[in-house]
């Protein structure tokens, strides 16, 4: 099923409902080796929910997180396997895909204003669930048109939160970057990281991964 495409962003300004990540709020993530722990992509050709996006011709360079390492995996990693309640075996993932990933850890300086994609923030803004989060890798295109009218119509804020679809118990998020005309997102300054990297190339990384992906019920297949 395809979502339904956004409203008029005075619609969106008047609808969304905010909510602020504390500053020193651990956020987890899982990504390329390619940029750093609190770098941002800015990858034009990303194909996950909510990016790559664009304000006009720009790319709004993003992060992808969650409250701990499996919901930023379940937003990444997993993103594109059907959901436990859907579930059509076999679940799984390569891991050649990841070698080049790692786990990172960072932490906001600053209260970070995000757009609430729970129940309450998808019923305020007209949609559901089911429409926005839910959705398989075929509908990207509509939901990524939702995170950039979202940015668009509220140029203040720094991202979005809602649920994993992996998880429903656990927050994941997405942070705006900041673009020269676009008040709102964040900046090198806002995030920091207190302890390195952890590839998935090393044992620790991957028993990591192997965890996360057992307690999913989805297995990670070797070269």
């Amino acid at each position: 099923m395809t979502p339904g495409l956004p409203p008029p962003a005075t619609e969106i300004a008047g609808r969304a409902l905010l909510e602020d990540w504390s500053a020193g709020t651990a956020i987890s993530r899982a990504h390329p080796h390619t940029f750093g722990s609190v770098q941002l992509d800015k990858r034009p050709n990303a194909n996950f929910r909510f990016s790559t996006i664009h304000q006009g011709r720009r790319v709004v360079p993003v992060a992808y997180g969650g409250e701990n390492d499996h919901a930023a995996a379940s937003e990444t990693i997993f993103h594109t396997i059907e959901t436990p309640t859907g579930a059509v075996r076999p679940r799984r993932v390569y891991l050649a895909k990841y070698l080049t990933w790692q786990w990172s850890s960072i932490h906001p300086t600053r209260d970070l204003h995000l757009v609430r994609l729970d129940d309450a923030g998808l019923t305020a803004l007209g949609t559901t669930r089911t429409d926005l989060i839910e959705t398989t890798r075929l509908a990207y295109p509509t939901t990524r048109a939702w995170a950039e009218a979202i940015a668009a119509a509220l140029p203040t804020v720094d991202g979005l939160w809602w649920y994993s679809r992996q998880d429903p118990t656990r927050k994941a998020l997405v942070l705006f970057g900041q673009l020269p005309d676009r008040p709102g997102g964040v900046a090198r300054a806002d995030l920091t990281s207190n302890e390195p990297a952890l590839p998935f190339a090393l044992p620790q990384g991957l028993d990591r991964l192997d965890q996360i992906a057992d307690d999913f019920d989805v297995e990670v297949t070797r070269p």
